[in-house]
Parts: C-alpha cells; structure tokens; sequence
C-alpha cells in the first residue's frame, strides 16, 4: 500500500509530467502494475483494504447468531439496560462457549464498528477553500547542495496547486507565499 503523498506525486508524474509508467517506476521503485492499479482510480486517495470473504470464527462461530439477536434486541431497550460484553460473554458461557473474553469483545467491536460507521463528506464548491503546507526540497546551487522551505497551497475544489520555493519558513515568506498565490490566481478562495 503506498502513502497518500506517494499517489499524489505518481499523479503529478503522470498527468502533468507526461511521463510513463515504465519511467515512474524506474523513478520511484514502485512496480508498474501498482502504478497502473492507481492512475485507474476515480478518487484521490488510497483503497482500504477490504476482505474478500468473512473471517472464519471456529469457536465463536455457532454463537454468532445468538450475538447478533441479542445486539438487535438490545436496539429496543433503554441505552443502560443494554447487554454489555461481559454480560455477553455469560451468557455465551452458559450456553458451553469455551472460548475467551477477548474473542467475544473482538467480535463485538468489529459488529459495533459496522453498526457505527460514519463519516461527513468533504466536497468543496470551487474556489471555495485552499489548504496551506510547508515541505523541503533539496537543490545544486553553484555545486552545493541546498535546502528549500517550499510553500503549498491547494485548492480543494479543483485540485489545482501553487507551488513556491523560499529559504525559510518564517511567517513574512507565509505571508508573502499567499500574496504571490493570490496574484497568480487573480484572486482569493472565498
């Protein structure tokens, strides 16, 4: 699995650098089909990884659906009268489950995790909001080898980036970086 920057800069390789995916390969020792695998992907970021068959619970498993209806009964009981995992587990026990605490607990944690899953989307209007970051960058100058404190904006919206090379990261070269940005863009993200 690569790194959320890996991807943006194969992006980049490809997209805006016209290079191949032999020559990004070469440059990044990432192999060509991974490369392939994620210039193919509608969004910008890194699949999860996802299962591709339920894991097997060799004790557990005869007691899962006895779990599942306690869970699903438990919806309709008052949020302190619910079924805890260590209540779980007893009952589980008196049934002749052998098995321990932590495999119950784990189940449960992955059924809730199901259950719980949430998230707010982050889709931008354009030109509506830019993000701002600081990176370094190595360079020759005059046979010497020299840090650059690199501005970043981006625009979320769009996608689209300035970039800015400074020898510091004091907060006049901030200041300046969203100037310059904004001159570039005739503009400001509202």
């Amino acid at each position: 699995m690569i790194k959320m920057a890996q991807l943006e800069d194969i992006r980049k390789m490809y997209f805006m650098e016209d290079l191949s995916i032999r020559e990004i390969s070469r440059r990044t020792g990432i192999h060509r089909d991974t490369i392939s695998k994620y210039l193919s992907l509608e969004e910008t970021k890194p699949p999860k990884y996802k299962l591709t068959k339920e894991r097997n619970h060799p004790v557990l498993g005869p007691y899962i659906p006895m779990i599942r209806q306690i869970i699903e009964d438990d919806k309709q009981r008052h949020r302190k009268q619910r079924h805890t995992g260590t209540k779980i587990f007893g009952i589980l026990r008196q049934e002749g489950f052998s098995g321990g605490y932590n495999t119950v607990s784990d189940f449960l944690r992955q059924e809730y995790r199901k259950q719980k899953e949430a998230f707010l989307p982050l889709e931008f209007e354009l030109g509506t909001y830019a993000e701002v970051d600081w990176t370094e960058a190595y360079f020759y100058l005059n046979g010497k080898e020299t840090k650059a404190h690199i501005f970043v904006m981006k625009l979320r919206g769009s996608g689209g980036f300035y970039v800015r090379a400074y020898p510091f990261e004091k907060q006049e070269a901030f200041f300046d970086g969203h100037i310059k940005c904004f001159e570039f863009m005739k503009g400001v993200p509202y």
